[in-house]
């Protein structure tokens, strides 16, 4: 018997926050996305780029997706506001039954002719240049792909419904899918027969797979109990996982998660509706300006902005002195004591006019909204924030994130030199960090390794950085009785790649980069007392050949590589191990040794 094809919408609102851009980016500090995952395998997760806007950062591919794509226009020719409930994007997860779906990720020729077919179904059915994701997931228990689309329509309006609007749409999509996926033995599922029982029997008949669940039921019952300003969060979390459920269950289970969901958000509606009626003040009453006063002088704009975080409206992105940057998709604000600020609109106010803008209220809806939100404070966030500054402002740079490698300028660069992207992952790490320098925060990132004294010897498109102290750097089996010592960290992946290219490994060895040729004497000091094998692949200047010297001198066996890979100075001689991959694979020559990026 044939398997299934499986292919799922979920509908996605505005692009800020949530959890579905680190699930399917697997973001480092984010696993709670991703929980269902075995974060062993994550390595081994595959993700295409269909266009730029795939190396794009996830809600920022969205929002410029629609800023370059929409185009709405009324009768009088002025683009058309887009709407706050308006769809912005769609997953698709595209998948099949478990036991077929494994069997295909065990072969590597019909996996690929497998993302293939899938790649091509997608270009054709969402229109190559609305993906904005196209990731292969392999870490969970059911290989599938994720295709993120913004439903941007041929007359570039945002129109969820021209893909998703009748169930006689999603029959034919689910046909026209089950038709591609044949040659792997995935087949039409069968039709639902839903219309044949009533709204209640349904969900009765439905709901008895999920009651053994008792997380999720813990946290619906949670969710059930939130007041407005946490209800979002908690909802977020809740549909996460309900996403990683859904993959993995049969049909049937698969529905009753979707009626869950769509229970969910009607309780949200509802919930909303309610805070209104309660805050709804008589209209006989009449506010003096001292009650106005009053209430707006109760909440802080920077709690406020919390808030909204908390709920994921918006990111928090850096403070500056006093004032705290937040961010959408598409807008950033400058917040403060004393106010706000809008940097798209160009404009700014108090916190009544920060609340009609966010919530989609008028002026009388905001009071309402503040009085409930009096004496919601916010500020041990505040104060956090504030700490882990000062800590930046003493130690002149702080981590903001630590994540696998998506930078494609610089895997590109390290493709140029024979280093494929898959080494680059396995390796190292994408480190992006704050500089303080005269009162003012500088962003910046680049990849590279943690050293023995917790400091990141950082490779970026700009060249060369060292955050915190200088030290050697460790890869490999720690156990193993040999030791490859190298200068540079690309040294190193290019002897990890050569070894991959010829079909060995290199784990029974434990690689050292010395992270700089003056950092040989910590070398010798930390293994002063290792009595295995110790080999040398150092550069063939003057400093490589100082070091070399240092290290036979303290380890009398230990062996120089150099001679043996061809690295030595004069013509025709290979610079450094990286360079020796290059010429064996061609590259050296498309190189402009004078401006390339060196280790």
């Amino acid at each position: 018997m044939a398997g299934q094809a499986v292919l799922h919408y979920q509908k996605n609102g505005k692009s800020s926050g949530g959890s579905l851009g680190p699930h399917i980016d697997r973001e480092e500090g984010k696993e709670y996305s991703y929980r269902h995952a075995d974060l062993s395998k994550v390595k081994d997760n595959i993700y295409i780029q269909v266009n730029q806007l795939c190396r794009t950062p996830y809600n920022e591919a969205i929002a410029k997706r629609i800023e370059k794509g929409y185009n709405h226009r009324n009768k009088a020719g002025e683009l058309k506001a887009i709407r706050k409930d308006a769809v912005h994007s769609i997953n698709v997860i595209l998948s099949g039954s478990h036991e077929e779906m494994t069997e295909i990720a065990k072969n590597k020729l019909k996996l690929q002719r497998w993302i293939d077919q899938n790649l091509e179904f997608a270009k054709k059915e969402y229109g190559e240049q609305n993906i904005v994701r196209f990731a292969v997931h392999l870490d969970e228990k059911t290989p599938h792909i994720h295709c993120v689309f913004v439903p941007i329509t041929p007359d570039g309006r945002l129109n969820a419904g021209y893909w998703m609007q009748t169930g006689k749409q999603l029959e034919e999509v689910q046909t026209r899918y089950a038709e591609a996926m044949q040659e792997f033995g995935l087949e039409r599922g069968v039709k639902s027969e839903r219309k044949h029982h009533t709204t209640e029997e349904y969900r009765q008949r439905e709901r008895y797979k999920l009651d053994d669940n008792k997380e999720i039921l813990q946290d619906l019952e949670n969710l059930k109990q939130s007041d407005v300003f946490s209800f979002k969060t908690k909802k977020t979390a809740l549909f996460a996982k309900l996403e990683n459920l859904i993959l993995n269950q049969d049909e049937t289970t698969k529905k009753q998660i979707e009626a869950l969901k769509s229970e969910i958000s009607s309780l949200e509606k509802k919930l909303s509706s309610t805070l209104r009626q309660q805050n709804q003040l008589p209209k006989s009453k009449f506010l003096s300006q001292k009650e106005i006063e009053h209430i707006v002088q109760s909440v802080s704009v920077k709690d406020y902005f919390f808030n909204l975080m908390e709920r994921g409206m918006v990111d928090f992105e850096k403070k500056s002195g006093g004032e705290f940057y937040f961010k959408t998709g598409t807008q950033k604000f400058s917040v403060s004591d004393k106010g706000y600020f809008d940097f798209k609109s160009n404009q700014g106010g108090q916190i009544i006019k920060a609340v009609m803008e966010m919530e989609g209220m008028k002026w009388k809806e905001a009071l309402d909204f503040l009085q409930k939100f009096s004496g919601t404070n916010y500020d041990h966030l505040s104060t956090k924030i504030a700490e882990e500054y000062k800590k930046m402002e003493d130690n002149r740079y702080n981590l903001t994130a630590i994540m696998r490698p998506n930078n494609y300028a610089i895997l590109d660069y390290y493709r140029s030199r024979g280093i494929d992207v898959e080494t680059v992952k396995e390796h190292l790490k994408q480190v992006h960090y704050q500089v303080r320098t005269k009162g003012e925060d500088y962003h910046f990132f680049g990849v590279g390794i943690k050293n023995n004294s917790g400091g990141w010897d950082i490779r970026s498109t700009s060249g060369k950085t060292k955050l915190g102290t200088s030290d050697i750097s460790e890869m490999g089996n720690p156990n193993a009785d040999k030791i490859v010592v190298f200068e540079g960290m690309s040294d190193m992946l290019a002897f990890i790649q050569k070894g991959k290219d010829e079909g060995h490994t290199t784990e029974p060895n434990r690689l050292i980069c010395l992270n700089s040729a003056n950092n040989v004497h910590k070398f010798i000091e930390q293994f002063q007392d290792f009595k295995g094998k110790i080999y040398t692949c150092l550069d063939a200047d003057e400093k490589g050949e100082t070091a070399t010297r240092q290290i036979k001198q303290f380890f009398p066996s230990a062996i120089d590589l150099r001679e043996h890979y061809g690295i030595y100075q004069g013509r025709g001689g290979a610079n450094d191990f990286n360079e020796v991959l290059m010429k064996e694979k061609g590259l050296i020559q498309q190189q402009n040794r004078g401006q390339s990026l060196r280790r």
